[in-house]
């Protein structure tokens, strides 16, 4: 049976909201993870595996991550796009924060081949007093 974008993306927020699973589930070996400049390890992560270390990296930095989506737009059966916001607090500043996100998910063959997030990066700037990580060369 052939997953539908709309499942593959609500696994991808059941697993990173906690729930059980590994992201090779719902991503192509080549995915790639479009992450804003400005954001902790900002650019495109290219790869399951550079996906897989930029949320290790990332998670390290957040006492936790939440998602909470509230519209998902299916423009076609390949893409997707979601809006919501993230709430979180940055471990090394005890601060909460929350900021609006938008999503925009590609599809192929039942797997994800692409995400592109967009956010406001002052906001968790500000939550990690302006230390936000970055990785050279991405």
């Amino acid at each position: 049976m052939q997953r539908t974008i709309r499942h593959l993306v609500d696994r991808f927020y059941s697993i990173v909201n906690g729930a059980e699973g590994d992201f090779s589930e719902i991503f192509r070996d080549d995915f790639v993870m479009g992450i804003m400049k400005g954001f902790p390890y900002g650019g495109d992560h290219k790869g399951l595996d550079a996906t897989k270390q930029f949320f290790a990296d990332f998670g390290a930095h957040f006492d936790f991550w939440a998602v909470d989506t509230d519209r998902f737009i299916e423009v076609d059966p390949q893409h997707i796009i979601v809006s919501g916001k993230y709430r979180s607090r940055a471990k090394s500043t005890g601060k909460d924060f929350e900021m609006e996100t938008l999503h925009l998910w590609t599809a192929e063959n039942g797997m994800l081949t692409r995400y592109k997030h967009y956010c406001d990066t002052a906001i968790v700037s500000a939550a990690l007093d302006h230390h936000v990580p970055q990785y050279s060369g991405v």
